[in-house]
């Protein structure tokens, strides 16, 4: 009876170990699982904050609403730099088709949400734009925009910004020859004379955008 005694109140270590390692290793593995699982929110929102976006929308390239080239459809690739600073670039096409050019420019986010709530923006961009025969014009600017990034979705946002831009606009274009020019060979051979026209005017500027995260 003594043997079987002291046998009960001392267990095998092995035994001993083995329960305690069942009994530990659930709460061990729940621990690494909070673990992971509250990291994973912190490494996800840092990700989502610096991915790239593409941008489509119209902007406005001419005060006067009722001129072709008064509106152009848009297509940029956003870059954030940081929490509060993104660069942006693309193209755009007139919606009459005869304005084409590029632009670029950067966005500071007052609230360090790349892409979301708040933001300032100064944008500049040329345009080539097609006028009637034998005119052509050449068009740039600067702007500065006041604007706010609304998420719709999980990938999607929408962003309107408003402002004002300084442009300069070169037209070129062909005098017409005079009705004597017919009745000499030399005349109607040599190169048109062209008048050159310079404007500049400030104006309001207007940006709509549907902003997509890859």
């Amino acid at each position: 009876m003594p043997i079987d005694y002291e046998r009960r109140m001392n267990p095998n270590p092995l035994r001993v170990c083995a329960v305690a390692g069942l009994l530990s290793a659930p709460m061990l593995a729940r621990a690494q699982d909070e673990v992971s699982v509250a990291a994973l929110p912190v490494a996800h929102a840092n990700s989502q904050r610096l991915r790239s976006a593409a941008a489509m929308g119209f902007h406005s390239l001419s005060v006067d609403s009722m001129s072709p080239e008064s509106m152009a459809f848009i297509v940029d690739i956003e870059q954030p730099l940081s929490r509060f600073i993104s660069v942006f670039a693309g193209g755009h096409v007139g919606t009459n088709l005869k304005a084409k050019g590029l632009q670029a420019g950067g966005r500071l986010y007052l609230t360090g949400r790349p892409l979301q709530g708040p933001f300032l923006s100064f944008q500049a961009d040329g345009t080539l734009i097609d006028g009637a025969e034998d005119v052509s014009k050449r068009r740039g600017s600067v702007s500065g925009l006041i604007g706010y990034s609304q998420p719709v979705g999980r990938q999607w946002h929408i962003s309107l910004s408003g402002g004002a831009g300084y442009s300069h606009v070169r037209q070129e274009s062909a005098v017409p020859r005079s009705a004597t020019c017919a009745l000499f060979t030399w005349c109607l051979l040599s190169e048109p004379e062209r008048v050159v026209q310079k404007t500049e005017a400030l104006h309001p500027v207007v940006r709509l955008t549907a902003v997509h995260r890859f």
